[in-house]
């Protein structure tokens, strides 16, 4: 989905390292969007309980993070109970929002019953929101920057530590 590395860092790129160019002042809590990343797919959806949810509105004032997953996917069942912990965690400085493709209406409202997923889910029925992420099957995880930059994707997704690790390294900056 992203680059590994900047233009003209190619053993950063080969250490497999991610590189975050920032700009202007420093705020605490969270990192301003690099200048040099792509723009994030806006989309509108609805939620499981029908309301619209526009994406374009999250990243204003936070970093987004979209969760893409189906209820029928064993390694989604397996983090979802941690990424639910995290959500409740980070709820105050960052938005978490699932993208739920590929399922049955009966079978996602028992996974997020489940699971206790308190974040918003959009349900992506025909996959259009999945298709604009370049998501092919779940999981996937996609990390948008406040103020609307692509940070980075996860095809395959990431178990909550390191989704953890990754969000204090490329949006929180130390921000305790």
């Amino acid at each position: 989905m992203l680059r590994r590395a900047d233009r003209g860092d190619r053993a950063g790129a080969r250490r497999g390292r991610v590189h975050v160019a920032r700009s202007g002042p420093r705020r605490p809590g969270v990192a301003p969007a690099p200048r040099h990343r792509p723009g994030r797919p806006a989309f509108t959806g609805a939620l499981t309980d029908g309301t619209p949810l526009t994406a374009a509105g999250l990243w204003a004032d936070r970093p987004v993070v979209f969760t893409f997953f189906s209820s029928w996917c064993t390694t989604c069942v397996a983090r979802q109970d941690a990424l639910s912990e995290l959500a409740r965690r980070h709820r105050d400085r960052v938005v978490f929002v699932g993208v739920a493709g590929a399922d049955q209406a009966d079978e996602l409202q028992d996974y997020l019953r489940t699971h206790r997923v308190e974040y918003p889910v959009v349900v992506d029925e025909q996959q259009t929101v999945w298709r604009s992420y370049a998501v092919r099957e779940p999981p996937a995880v996609v990390l948008v920057a406040k103020g609307g930059a692509l940070l980075r994707g996860w095809p395959g997704g990431l178990d909550a530590a390191a989704l953890e690790q990754r969000l204090e390294e490329l949006v929180l900056a130390g921000s305790g």
